[in-house]
């Protein structure tokens, strides 16, 4: 097999440049497990700064450097979402712990003629995630992934050039343990060369069977199983925030980030929702869930993003957050003929996109709308319903009812001409609203249409008004 392996270097810091790209100055990832530096900025390294530094240290060089918590839970969720974006266009992906994704190439070399121009397709589609990454290839994902943490940067068509790379290769580049790199180094072996040319007799004599293992794998000769990556059927995505937020309106641009990933995974899709919900993560108080929703099931950014603002505005935090949560698992299939411009249902777009700006300003429970139901009593055929449950009506009018209708209908006073009717409505005898009525179209003197009916005590009213 061919194997191509992808390492991102400094994907917690990449997400805080793109969440802040106003801080210029140093600023470093600090692992709290070993008290050292792990990630840099440009910015920092021209300071002096170096990677495995201790704060006092960084501190001293700089004393205005910016300094972020490590989280592998923020790095794995960005991880995820890399491999879901390059599952469009290969198929065969292995997510390696928290800052690396394997490609199998050997499938792809026909589909796209050529690994040039796979790699291209590949490096566009990273770019425009705005990442640092590092890659090598090689017949296990053990060699590709030793060659681009040594920053090789290249696809060899063949094994032999790719082992040319591997043996000057420092083994501060491999897997192995540091206790195990310092007892090498204490004998002289400091390249994989070296490591490679010693007889695996020796090397168990004084390693253990998974540093044996870890070497075939570096030879070439059996790579451990991995598990292939397949995106989630809904989507979800953690984040950790870079500083505690203590307004809601201030998440804004976090969950921006996170809402932009969700919309392009409905897009390639063609899926939709029309609810969205957070989770988020607060310093002294328990988590807080809060739901969007929207009139109606669309994957457009702008229009999520504006009624989440509009959510925010209302939101009250008990403590500042720390980490959010999106998660969209109510898809459906999206539906283009909703956003034609060309057509009336237009308008009916438009009118849902009201519909979500009144829900998330408003609530759930304070937004209703008219429905039209299966009744001959035009008293009982309007009703109020739920916007998030809003149903197409079950029939429509037969042209002879008027757009305005009294809520109680009043005495006829004035003198009228009948020009269409009776239209007879007997029902309702098995509840408690039973009608008995003769409906007539008639006109006053003035030219004013009105639906007037006759009940079975011969008095006449008045029920409502035709434009």
């Amino acid at each position: 097999m061919h194997w191509l392996y992808l390492h991102f270097p400094r994907l917690q810091l990449d997400l805080f440049e793109q969440l802040h790209p106003e801080q210029t100055g140093p600023t470093v990832v600090f692992d709290g497990t070993d008290n050292t530096v792990c990630q840099l900025s440009a910015a920092a390294i021209s300071a002096g700064i170096k990677p495995g530094m201790g704060l006092a240290e960084v501190t001293a060089i700089h004393a205005q450097t910016g300094i972020i918590e490590y989280s592998a839970n923020s790095e794995s969720s960005q991880l995820e979402q890399l491999a879901t974006t390059l599952y469009a266009i290969a198929s065969d992906i292995v997510c390696v712990a928290s800052n690396g994704i394997a490609i199998n190439l050997s499938p792809l070399m026909r589909y796209y003629q050529g690994l040039d121009n796979f790699m291209a397709l590949c490096e566009r589609t990273l770019t425009a995630q705005r990442v640092h990454f590092q890659f090598g290839s090689g017949a296990t994902i053990e060699i590709a992934r030793v060659l681009a943490r040594s920053c090789v940067n290249r696809v060899e068509k063949t094994p032999d050039p790719a082992n040319n790379h591997l043996k000057n290769c420092s083994l501060q580049a491999t897997e192995l343990p540091a206790r195990e790199i310092e007892q090498l180094n204490r004998i002289g072996i400091r390249t994989l060369g070296q490591l490679i040319a010693l007889p695996l007799e020796e090397i168990g004599k004084r390693f253990n069977n998974q540093i044996i293992t870890y070497l075939l794998a570096i030879k070439g000769v059996k790579q451990p199983p991995y598990s292939l990556f397949h995106p989630r059927k809904l989507f979800s995505q953690y984040l950790e925030l870079p500083y505690a937020v203590e307004s809601a309106p201030g998440l804004s641009r976090y969950i921006a980030v996170v809402l932009a990933n969700n919309c392009t995974y409905l897009q390639k899709r063609n899926l939709a929702t029309d609810t969205l919900q957070f989770e988020l993560q607060q310093r002294e108080h328990d988590n807080m869930v809060f739901v969007v929703n929207a009139g109606t099931a669309h994957h457009h950014l702008s229009e999520w993003q504006m009624l989440i603002d509009l959510k925010l505005e209302q939101l009250k935090l008990d403590s500042p957050v720390t980490s959010l949560t999106l998660i969209c698992d109510q898809l459906v299939e999206f539906d283009p003929e909703n956003l034609s411009l060309l057509q009336s249902t237009y308008s009916r777009h438009a009118e849902n996109m009201l519909l979500g700006k009144l829900l998330a300003r408003l609530g759930n429970d304070s937004v209703k709308t008219v429905d039209q139901v299966n009744e001959h009593r035009q008293d009982y055929a309007v009703q109020q319903t739920c916007t998030l449950h809003n149903a197409p009506a079950s029939s429509e009018a037969n042209g002879q009812q008027p757009a305005w209708l009294m809520v109680q209908p009043q005495p006829l006073t004035e003198q009228t001409q009948i020009l269409y009717g009776p239209e007879r409505i007997h029902t309702g005898w098995w509840d408690d609203h039973p009608v008995k009525r003769d409906y007539f179209l008639a006109v006053t003197g003035k030219g004013q249409r009105l639906w007037v009916y006759r009940d079975d005590q011969q008095h006449w009213y008045v029920h409502g008004y035709f434009g």
